[in-house]
């Protein structure tokens, strides 16, 4: 599969048609479902009076949705960004922070059951329900039926008749997926569930399933064509920004929101090649792409930071985790503290200084200060665990870092295993073989800065070690300290370079060790902070006189 995905993207991203899919399942039905069935609360003099009690809209709910429905058919970017962001996350704090949202079924006559906006209205509906409750398997059927046809409407019509703005577009990939990734690991816990619910998972394997979930993302990107716009903006040296909102604008963001979407999915599965080889069309130099939304762009590092992570990438790890890190310490203030994304970047942000707490305790390099006086305060008594050698403590932060790991087939339903864990133990067995692999390094590091010269026997001596296993040693630290740095271009490019701060040959029994640590600069800071003023300078002189 990996070759064939590979294939895929070196010849490019093909013109294709894009045919209405028929829905292949019935929806799921139990004794204790209390959905809405049209065929029996339609009534030829409105609503069925129980089911208006049961689903109770208040005055200011319709007229939230008459205007959100009107400025959606207006396409006013302005107005649709306002209620989406505010409006919307005020009223679930007032009626519905414990409750879901009112069904589509019970709005419809409000907005002349437009099929568009009631799918756009789903989409909020069940992403509540995700966020503030317990989401049933009704639920994880009903959304997914309802992507399923959101996504075919955006793929298979030329054009749509309605403009969204990149916050809700981002939103709704980011929700997609995490829909999937919550589906996979619902799907594996089987002890939990009843035998009517597992018998249904087994006849309707395709819901979710993992080729349309990609197949989706694929073409989105294929009809965004985001590769090659990216390509022909690199080329010319343009610095566009995507994220601006405007009339035919949504499709070049959902393309290039789903190339992000492939970087987490391939990572959600252990693939980490294929996920930043999905990525090589971006241009991590011009960050101004994903810095419109802030949950993208902390998004995209902290899974572009862990596949060099689990890549034994640490230089380029560092990199990504300070550079996202910084932004989110200037940013978190612009966030809207009531929407679920708040939290999500959070939590991120937390998962972010964990990450980077093993990657520079594996490969020793300079932070910027800031980060390191929030990691002593943080975890001071982890990373002293962690340049201890200690496991435990590379296995606890590796658990509270990585992401949900997914398996994306099916269980065997007749049997009650471990399944919802397979991928992450999987995950951690080979992070955890790195780290025994370096688990001696800093100790060896240590005693090597201490000396020019020194024979193999004292060292072995200090060590405690025999002379066979020190060399065997020596060699490793050789090897762990080379590593591939990305310098330009795709993330997947680099050269190798020796990322110690302590270099040494052998010759025959003696060790000789050369000091390759940088004497830190000055002048650079200076000069620029100069330069600053002096523009500042200039902007007051250039000030109207009043």
């Amino acid at each position: 599969q990996q070759a064939a995905n590979m294939t895929f993207y070196e010849e490019g991203y093909p013109e294709r048609e894009y045919p209405a899919r028929e829905r292949e399942y019935a929806p799921y039905r139990s004794e204790s479902a209390t959905d809405y069935n049209e065929n029996s609360t339609a009534q030829s003099d409105g609503f069925d009076e129980q089911y208006t009690r049961r689903h109770y809209v208040p005055d200011v709910i319709k007229q939230f949705v008459q205007d959100f429905y009107r400025h959606i058919g207006d396409r006013n970017l302005p107005e649709i960004l306002s209620i989406y962001e505010n409006s919307f996350n005020k009223l679930t704090e007032q009626f519905y922070n414990n409750q879901p949202w009112p069904p589509a079924e019970s709005i419809s006559h409000l907005v002349d059951g437009d099929p568009v906006f009631l799918m756009l209205y789903r989409e909020l509906y069940f992403r509540h329900i995700y966020a503030k409750l317990q989401p049933t398997i009704e639920h994880r059927f009903q959304s997914w039926d309802n992507y399923y046809q959101l996504m075919e409407l955006l793929i298979s019509r030329p054009s749509v008749d309605f403009e969204l703005p990149s916050q809700w577009l981002w939103d709704m990939i980011d929700e997609y997926i995490y829909q999937f990734q919550s589906f996979c690991q619902y799907r594996a816990k089987l002890k939990q569930k009843t035998d009517e619910e597992v018998q249904y998972l087994r006849e309707n394997s395709q819901v979710w399933n993992i080729h349309d979930v990609l197949q989706t993302l694929h073409n989105l990107i294929a009809k965004s064509d985001i590769v090659r716009t990216l390509e022909k903006e690199r080329q010319s040296g343009e610095d566009r920004r995507h994220g601006q909102d405007g009339p035919g604008n949504m499709y070049r963001m959902l393309g290039y929101f789903s190339l992000i979407g492939l970087l987490r999915i391939h990572c959600l599965l252990g693939d980490y090649h294929l996920a930043l080889k999905s990525v090589e069309h971006i241009d991590l130099k011009n960050k101004a792409l994903q810095t419109s939304v802030a949950a993208c762009h902390v998004t995209f590092y902290y899974y572009l930071a862990f596949a060099y992570l689990m890549m034994r990438r640490y230089v380029d790890c560092v990199r990504n985790l300070q550079h996202v890190i910084l932004y989110v310490g200037r940013t978190k203030q612009s966030i809207d503290r009531s929407s679920y994304q708040y939290d999500q970047v959070m939590k991120k942000s937390e998962q972010m200084y964990a990450m980077l707490a093993m990657a520079v305790s594996l490969c020793p390099q300079r932070v910027d200060d800031s980060i390191q006086s929030v990691l002593r305060d943080k975890h001071a008594d982890k990373v002293a665990r962690l340049q201890k050698g200690e496991e435990e403590s590379f296995k606890e932060l590796f658990l509270f870092c990585c992401p949900k790991f997914i398996v994306p087939s099916s269980p065997d339903f007749d049997q009650d295993g471990p399944y919802v864990q397979e991928a992450l133990v999987q995950q951690q067995k080979m992070f955890m073989t790195e780290v025994r692999q370096q688990l001696m390094l800093p100790t060896i590091r240590s005693y090597l800065k201490l000396y020019t010269t020194i024979p193999i026997s004292s060292l072995v001596a200090l060590l405690q070690e025999d002379e066979s296993t020190f060399r065997t040693q020596l060699l490793c630290l050789k090897h762990k300290s080379r590593q591939l740095v990305w310098q330009s271009g795709p993330p997947l490019d680099g050269v190798w370079t020796s990322c110690s701060d302590v270099d040494f040959f052998l010759d025959r029994d003696m060790v000789h060790i050369s000091d390759t640590r940088v004497t830190r600069r000055y002048g650079d800071f200076f000069v620029s902070h100069i330069n600053k003023f002096d523009d500042l300078f200039a902007d007051v002189l250039n000030l109207p006189n009043r």
